[in-house]
């Protein structure tokens, strides 16, 4: 009996040395309800997102081409520097219940841009009690002049609580950012 509890010790020790961690020993229900509750918690946030992530859609189409340069009095025609400027955003509905579609709209303009364009980095994030919660966009891209539309929607989760979420949308390019803000609730 010795030398198995001896063989028994030496395999627990080798384990720990060569893993660097001890083994689980199970007990008999210690912590059984408390692993479960968590386990569920972890599911269900886990299917928000996954859910979230399958259902949204983007699309980004160039509305118009390069807008005109604005005059402004006893200025030249020539523009100072890249205009950054969002000439609409929205987000439909304001009241969801899950499964419904959330669609957001962007629009806007770039002026002052070189022929080649400028890096415009979009990205909207999902808020719930002023925490990100996770981000729906983050892509980067070239944008010659001209007016921009993003369209970006995805459905409710299942597992959305009832409560109010905000997106935060925002745009940066050449050390400018321009940002926009829109709530739904959930009921």
């Amino acid at each position: 009996m010795a030398d198995r509890l001896l063989l028994f010790l030496l395999l627990v020790v080798g384990f720990i040395l060569t893993t660097g961690c001890a083994p689980l020993v199970p007990t008999a229900g210690a912590g059984t309800g408390y692993m479960a509750g968590q386990q569920a918690a972890f599911d269900a946030v886990g299917s928000f997102f996954d859910d979230l992530g399958r259902s949204i859609q983007q699309t980004t189409r160039k509305i118009t081409g390069t807008p005109s340069p604005r005059r402004r009095a006893g200025t030249s025609t020539a523009t100072d520097g890249l205009v950054l400027k969002i000439e609409r955003s929205m987000l439909v509905p304001t009241e969801v219940h899950s499964g419904e579609q959330v669609t957001l709209v962007l629009r806007y303009t770039i002026r002052g841009a070189s022929a080649q364009g400028v890096e415009v980095r979009e990205r909207s994030a999902l808020s719930s009690g002023g925490k990100e919660m996770t981000v729906l966009k983050d892509q980067t891209s070239e944008k010659e002049n001209g007016t921009w539309e993003n369209t970006l929607s995805f459905a409710v989760p299942a597992s959305a609580k009832p409560g109010k979420y905000t997106v935060n949308m925002q745009l940066d390019a050449q050390g400018k950012t321009r940002s926009a803000r829109h709530s739904f609730t959930v009921r």
